[in-house]
């Protein structure tokens, strides 16, 4: 099963193109979560992931969101078939980003 939820922050410009006549755009998302360290301390940790969205999603996301937009996200994981994987070269990693099946912006900046 390859499902991944995200709840986040929009980071940096939305980049709109087009690959053979379809609309994509590719976003960054900052997501927050908070663990407890061994002393008990509250610590805040930040995970950011790169995601994709094709076709009317992608035009959407770029009209209705922006740098700050707390955005719900479904998606599916995939490599970049522009890097190695694993089982090439095992000293390079292969670079994975996310492809949005479906989303909710929660908030507009």
């Amino acid at each position: 099963m390859n499902n991944c939820s995200f709840l986040g922050m929009v980071t940096g410009d939305i980049r709109l193109n087009e690959e053979n006549g379809v609309s994509v755009v590719n976003f960054g998302l900052e997501i927050e979560e908070f663990r407890r360290s061994s002393g008990g301390e509250k610590k805040r940790v930040l995970t950011y992931v790169d995601l994709e969205a094709w076709d009317s999603a992608a035009l959407a996301i770029n009209k209705y969101a922006n740098s700050g937009t707390l955005m719900a996200v479904e998606s599916v994981a995939r490599n970049d078939p522009n890097t190695p994987t694993c089982c090439e070269d095992n000293d390079i990693g292969t670079l994975t980003y996310f492809r949005v099946t479906s989303f909710k912006i929660l908030t507009q900046q």
